[in-house]
Parts: structure tokens; C-alpha cells; sequence
């Protein structure tokens, strides 16, 4: 599967109180991610979980009342025995958002889609190989938005993604995200199929 995700943000005093009461899809959040993936046992034995970690970057703009531009890029790194892995995705996709009553959306997207991988083969702490794979190809992806509360907001979404070298996949999200005032909010995602998974916490800012 594919990878994609808190900034850690201390000291942050907001004057503010105010919460807005429409969903916002003008943002740019940063956070950060979380993979955990599921290995074969007959490469590797007891160790049957990988779980490398890096940061997340995700942002939207309302082009009409109806059309947006969304991306997403993730960077995940982490050692495997003695090899340090890199996979990075990004996104970039134009959707067609409606509202179908006070305080939700639905949507649907679709655009490009690429992802790498790199593997540096270690030897007394200095990368003695190194490979790198990538491919390119297009994501899809459908789901709703909904306003729990002026303050909570809470989405789902299932997304397929197909790159070139690689098998096609299905995935499904979770979304929540809480205001802060009316420009910061706290997001966290959940993105996941049968064999991985990667969630994203971090710092959201509305425009």
C-alpha cells in the first residue's frame, strides 16, 4: 500500500474563541504520520509489523461554489533490519463538492497520482546500496463531510488508487477535526486497508 502522515505546536495562545459554522474547504494542514504495515511472515519471521514514521502536508481550495483543487503529500521513513526505507505519495485532485443539508457535504474527486520508494541498504551506520522504485497513475475518491458540532467536524471516505508497477487498491478514511477558532483547527486521519495503515495528527489553518 501506499503511504501518505502534528506538527507539534507548543505555546500556542489563541485569542479568539469564535468557530465558524460551515464546513471550510479553503485549508492548508501539516502534521505528522504514522504507517503501520503488515509483512510477510516467510521474509520475516516474528517481526510482522513495520511501522515507519515521518510528516504530512494536505490543502484545498473552493475554485466555485461547487469545484476544488485538493493535494497531499506524505513522507514516511524507518529501519528494517538493516535497511532504512523511504516511501513518499502525493496527490493532486479536482473535485465536485455539494451540500445536502446544513452543516454537510458530499464530494467526489479524482486526479494524479505518484508514489516512490527507496531502499538504502546499511552497513556499520553508512548506506552501502541504494534502489529506489516510483511509478505514477490516478486516485479516486468519494465520502462525506459532516459538522458534528460548530467546533467538531467529522468525514469518511473510500479511495482507490491505481500506479504503475503496482496493484490497484481500496482504501478507507477517516477524518476528524476540531476548531480552534475560526482559522486553527486540530486534525487527525485514519487511511487504511487489510495490510496497512497510516494516521495522520497535526495542525490545520482556514482561509
Amino acid at each position: 500500500m501506499r503511504f501518505q502522515y502534528l506538527i507539534c505546536t507548543a505555546g500556542l495562545l489563541l485569542a479568539s474563541s469564535a468557530t465558524a459554522d460551515t464546513i471550510s474547504w479553503n485549508s492548508f494542514s501539516a502534521g505528522y504520520a504514522k504507517a503501520n504495515i503488515k509483512l510477510d511472515a516467510a521474509d520475516f519471521g516474528d517481526r510482522s509489523r513495520f511501522k515507519p514514521d515521518g510528516w504530512q502536508l494536505q490543502g484545498s481550495y473552493l475554485l466555485t461554489e461547487q469545484l476544488y483543487l485538493r493535494g497531499r503529500y506524505d513522507r514516511v521513513t524507518g529501519d528494517l533490519l538493516n535497511v532504512r526505507v523511504k516511501s513518499e505519495q502525493s496527490w493532486v485532485s479536482l473535485g465536485l463538492r455539494q451540500q445536502v443539508m446544513s452543516g454537510m457535504d458530499t464530494f467526489f474527486e479524482g486526479g494524479y497520482a505518484k508514489e516512490s520508494a527507496s531502499s538504502d541498504i546499511l552497513f556499520m551506520d553508512d548506506i552501502a546500496l541504494r534502489f529506489r522504485d516510483s511509478g505514477s497513475g490516478y486516485q479516486l475518491g468519494a465520502g462525506v463531510r459532516y459538522l458534528a458540532t460548530p467546533e467538531l467536524e467529522l468525514g469518511a471516505a473510500l479511495r482507490h488508487v491505481n500506479v504503475s508497477g503496482l496493484d490497484s487498491s481500496t482504501l478507507a478514511e477517516l477524518h476528524a477535526s476540531y476548531r480552534l477558532n475560526t482559522q486553527f483547527a486540530l486534525y487527525s486521519n485514519f487511511l487504511f486497508d487489510s495490510d496497512a495503515s497510516i494516521l495522520g495528527v497535526g495542525l490545520s489553518f482556514h482561509f
